[in-house]
């Protein structure tokens, strides 16, 4: 049974007075005992409440501010763009050379954010809801923990999803790298570590210089899917508009059910930063 109604014991107020041109440090006071408890421990998301006052500048110009208050914001293209609007391009996962999840409609295909980055990838991101969808769109979450649990029995599978694969990185800039090469999961600091999306592997490995994924790395991959399917392990629940969602992307998959806007409707718009944390 899905846990649905999952962001209501991690939905906190956010100070209206604090969301308008308020010093980074005010807005740290306020988010980092969150990140404390609900980032670096469970349940690995928490949600701002009472944003819905604010235009779409205030919608940007807070989700920099409070992306910041919690560390080191990441480029997410090669144009160094730091916030980025998360809605529907008309392209569809893995579409073209570039096609991302982001730019699409897609739902399932859980993952973590920025598997395919050269370089650090992010600690943390979040995501501002500016407009919801018609119809879908909810979040849906599986804890790294509880996939760890379920293979505690399959050392095999563990082992190859160990082993480095070749993440495409959806860049075509001339001179950028094609693929990236990173383990599904890693220990870092005593505790695992998961970078996933299936489709950046798969066209990742059908790059020049990259060889198949062997039996071993495909029977791995089809079991992850498995478990992160698992209506039992998943938590799921819909950001309103005026809500922002802080994830930590080390140790929570997530992905979103397929949504739907309606003509003449607002579209479905979030803001995603990439957050480096000030520990890392």
């Amino acid at each position: 049974m899905v846990r649905r109604n999952a962001f209501d014991p991690v939905r906190f107020r956010f100070p209206q007075e604090l969301t308008r041109d308020a010093p980074v440090d005010l807005i740290a006071a306020e988010l980092r005992p969150h990140a404390k408890r609900c980032l670096d421990g469970d349940p690995g998301y928490f949600v701002l409440t009472g944003l819905e006052h604010l235009d779409l500048a205030g919608h940007r110009a807070f989700a920099l501010a409070a992306s910041t208050a919690l560390g080191e914001l990441l480029p997410q293209d090669g144009a160094g763009t730091l916030l980025r609007e998360v809605r529907y391009r008309g392209v569809e996962l893995g579409e073209g050379e570039t096609g991302r999840y982001s730019d699409s409609r897609t739902g399932g295909n859980l993952h973590t954010d920025s598997p395919h980055r050269p370089g650090a990838v992010p600690d943390y991101f979040a995501l501002s809801c500016v407009h919801q969808a018609a119809v879908g769109g909810d979040l849906v979450l599986v804890r790294l923990s509880d996939i760890i649990e379920r293979l505690a029995s399959q050392p095999d599978v563990l082992e190859a999803l160990r082993r480095p694969v070749y993440f495409d990185t959806r860049d075509n800039t001339p001179g950028a790298p094609r693929t990236v090469l990173r383990p599904v999961l890693e220990s870092r600091d005593g505790r695992d570590r998961v970078h996933y999306l299936r489709e950046y592997i798969e066209i990742g490995h059908r790059q020049p210089g990259s060889e198949p994924l062997d039996p071993g790395q495909i029977h791995a991959l089809d079991t992850l899917d498995t478990l992160l399917d698992a209506p039992e392990l998943r938590s799921q629940d819909r950001l309103e508009e005026g809500e922002m969602i802080f994830i930590d992307n080390r140790w929570t998959l997530h992905g979103r059910v397929e949504f739907r806007d309606l003509e003449g409707a607002h579209q479905r718009l979030m803001l995603r930063t990439w957050i480096a944390s000030q520990d890392s």
